[in-house]
């Protein structure tokens, strides 16, 4: 099993630091938080102050105060790793892919895990985005390295059939390495 703070520290490689990319539909973000999608953060008084004060925000730019930094961890840990429970998964590479997904993707990170447990494992499981009792007990009852790269292959087909929608093209390459990145350890 892997701790949070592995998890944390594998994820934030592909997210980066600061981001406004155009064609986005999180908007702006920092590390990984967009503010389209979460525009209550309270790290976004850090990163506003920061604004004011020195203008605008290079791309990949990390604002160097650990307040903001301990702000988004925690919005990581309360809302990708307890909230999909990442850590009642068994397997240290499971608990990566399938963070990694929840967090690029929601509750359509989890589904996608339902979905290859019910389709290539025969689990009966309610497709509602919540990992819970029956959803663990899938995933912690098959074998990690089948699980894993039904998982990764999943990632792949989800990232190229929204790619097809609006301006998502434009970061198809990113999520292919992303997904790439992530290696199977016993």
């Amino acid at each position: 099993m892997k701790t949070f703070d592995e998890l944390f520290d594998g994820v934030i490689k592909h997210e980066g630091y600061y981001a406004n990319v155009e064609g986005d539909r999180g908007g702006e973000t920092y590390m990984g938080v967009a503010r389209n999608l979460h525009p209550d953060w309270e790290g976004w008084q850090y990163i506003d102050a920061y604004k004011e004060t020195y203008g605008e925000i290079p791309w990949n730019f990390k604002i160097d105060v650990p307040q903001l930094t301990k702000l988004v961890k925690d919005f990581y840990q309360q809302t990708f790793y307890k909230r999909f429970k990442i850590d009642e998964i068994s397997n240290g590479s499971i608990q990566e892919i399938i963070f990694d997904w929840c967090v690029n993707s929601g509750v359509w990170g989890a589904r996608g895990v339902q979905r290859v447990l019910n389709q290539f494992f025969d689990a009966d499981l309610k497709m509602d985005g919540i990992i819970g009792f029956n959803t663990l007990a899938a995933i912690n009852m098959h074998e990690p390295k089948d699980l894993f790269w039904e998982i990764k292959k999943a990632r792949i087909r989800y990232y190229h059939k929204i790619a097809k929608k609006g301006k998502n093209h434009l970061f198809l390459e990113g999520w292919l390495k992303r997904i790439g990145a992530i290696k199977f350890k016993d």
